[in-house]
């Protein structure tokens, strides 16, 4: 992946290379075909002014002499021929008819009197006829117009120069940008898949470093990276749990199912060997053992249809908490209220966001438990936002006036199939809320006093 970046990165930087150097080419070719075509018309006036100054077959030597001088003033250096081949006139004649005066400024300018480099010579036609030759060669410039040229050749390099270095220097830092917020995490990412699909479920997916920390944190946003991080840790949490389930779900089912299957087999070896003459009384034993394998069977689907969510994250949904509690606690308001209990609810109109399929289960199952440990008074159910200002979490709280749990109880009471001294029931809602708050991230509290009851708070 490094290797890739950096390659099309090298690429990029190339093509800016190339690109410029195809710029500067084009810019001062335009430039140098501009001052070609500003010459060539210089030449052009030149000739016309020449030409008009052949009249009624012979040249007007004033005329002449002011074409030639405008020639000067262009640039140029000439002289004419007649056909014969005769020298007419040139601009050095002209030079020395000038005053001292004008000669300094056009000395100020050109180096006189010669020119650089060959003649060039054109025709000379009036009427359709050649009446001579001009002869013609730049003057070398003085002062400013020179130096403005080869400055403006110089920007065009002095621009291909750093043009180079902004794209390639910002090629440079968008691949370290995209080594740190691309490749590095998806190089960890790989890494930990390795690990994992070798069996290894404790890893993580490696941190950013201290060096590029700071500015991850300004430019971070959360992407696709960010969500495939996520999922992948989500799945490597999942995978961890599903191990240790398995494994503890297994302990514990062979010791759950180990006392019952312990009595029936000695219930029936008792009445093989005739030690038991009552059959009644066998077939009772049997039958209750039978009725607890049985509901050993229906709790460990019923913590199996919970961790089946445990490895469905599902997406967060906003929701309308107090409709949400409403319609969980008014499915069980009339059994409550059959046991002599009242059913309180008390809070405000709240939206979250959250997982309302494992809030479901949750809630079910701490209210469930206060309705099995109480026997006078009632329960209360309460919620409300939690942090300031809101939007940073929410609570709910569900508080009874039943039995209460002992402080020894406490350390236990969230461990599959324990069971307080009393209980009828599986051992597992409290388990099951315990492993799904730890899988979302939540928060369970309890508070309980023997004997006035107890208050279990879900904190998102």
């Amino acid at each position: 992946m490094r290797t890739k970046l950096f390659l099309s990165f090298m690429l990029i930087i190339l093509l800016a290379l190339l690109s410029n150097v195809v710029f500067e080419r084009l810019i001062l070719k335009d430039f140098n075909e501009f001052l070609l075509g500003t010459k060539e018309d210089h030449i052009y006036w030149i000739l016309a002014s020449v030409e008009g100054s052949y009249k009624d077959n012979q040249w007007d030597m004033v005329l002449l002499g002011e074409a030639l001088h405008w020639g000067l003033m262009l640039g140029f250096e000439t002289y004419i021929e007649d056909p014969e081949g005769r020298r007419v006139l040139s601009s050095g004649d002209v030079l020395s008819s000038l005053s001292q005066n004008m000669l300094k400024r056009m000395n100020s300018l050109f180096r006189l009197p010669s020119g650089v480099g060959e003649f060039t010579w054109y025709p000379l036609y009036v009427e359709g006829r050649e009446v001579g030759k001009l002869y013609i060669r730049s003057l070398e410039r003085l002062g400013l117009i020179p130096q403005k040229e080869d400055i403006f050749r110089n920007r065009g390099r002095e621009f291909l120069i750093i043009s180079f270095l902004i794209a390639g220097g910002g090629a440079l830092f968008l691949s370290v940008l995209f080594t740190i917020f691309l490749s590095a995490p998806i190089k960890g990412l790989t890494e930990a898949a390795e690990k994992i699909a070798q069996g290894d479920f404790s890893v993580e997916v490696p941190k950013i470093n201290r060096v590029s920390r700071g500015v991850y944190r300004v430019l971070r946003r959360h992407d696709e990276i960010d969500r495939l991080t996520e999922t992948f840790n989500y799945m490597a949490e999942a995978l961890r749990r599903e191990d240790a389930l398995r494994r503890h779900l297994t302990s514990n089912i062979a010791h759950e199912l180990r006392t019952p299957l312990t009595v029936i087999r000695g219930n029936l070896e008792a009445i093989e060997d005739g030690v038991i003459t009552n059959p009644q009384e066998v077939i009772g034993n049997i039958t209750s053992e039978i009725q607890r394998l049985v509901s050993l069977v229906e709790g460990i689907e019923d913590i199996t249809r919970a961790e089946a969510s445990f490895f469905k994250r599902g997406p967060l949904e906003e929701i309308e908490l107090k409709e949400f509690i409403e319609t969980v606690t008014n499915g069980m308001k009339k059994l409550i209220e059959d046991k002599g209990l009242y059913l309180r609810t008390e809070g405000r109109s709240l939206r979250v966001r959250t997982y309302p399929e494992k809030l479901h289960i949750i809630f079910k199952n701490l209210l469930s438990n206060a309705y099995k440990f109480t026997s006078r008074g009632g329960i209360t159910v309460r919620w409300g936002e939690r942090g300031e200002a809101g939007g940073q979490g929410f609570y709910i709280t569900v508080e009874d006036t039943g039995e209460g749990i002992g402080r020894e109880e406490l350390s236990k009471i969230f461990d599959r199939f324990y069971k307080g001294e009393g209980s009828d029931g599986r051992g597992l809602g409290l388990a099951i809320v315990k492993e799904l708050a730890e899988v979302t991230g939540w928060r369970i509290e309890v508070e309980s006093t023997p004997g006035e009851g107890s208050r279990f708070t879900i904190i998102s």
